[in-house]
């Protein structure tokens, strides 16, 4: 036991788009726009997105997000804990634009309070 549960929060996850060789070139790219985001707090997706999708919105608003990207290589999936603050740093632009905000879930380890 690990003495944790696994609550998902609500959570609005930003998402854009844009056609990326790797993960690092995403973050070269939106470290020159908003150099104070924390990167650990953002999902790189390439090839089929479906499964992370899936891992953090509804199985309609993963599909509806897969298609509103479908014209590019990459979705980026920039989560409320890259940013301080309510809005997004990050702009959308001509290389990167923007496929909108769309209510997720967040996963949040909750301490069960027993000994494991």
């Amino acid at each position: 036991m690990t003495g944790f549960t696994r609550h998902d929060l609500p959570a609005d996850i930003v998402v854009h788009a844009g056609n990326f060789d790797n993960q690092p070139a995403v973050f070269a790219h939106l470290l020159t726009d908003a150099p104070g985001l924390d990167l650990t707090h953002i999902e790189v997706l390439q090839g089929d997105p479906m499964p992370r999708l899936c891992a953090r919105f509804s199985a309609d608003t993963a599909a509806d997000i897969a298609a509103a990207g479908a014209a590019w290589n990459t979705l980026i999936l920039i989560l409320p804990a890259a940013y301080p603050g309510l809005v997004s740093p990050v702009r959308a632009t001509r290389i990167l634009p923007m496929m909108g905000t769309w209510r997720g879930r967040i996963p949040h380890m909750v301490a069960d309070g027993g000994a494991s």
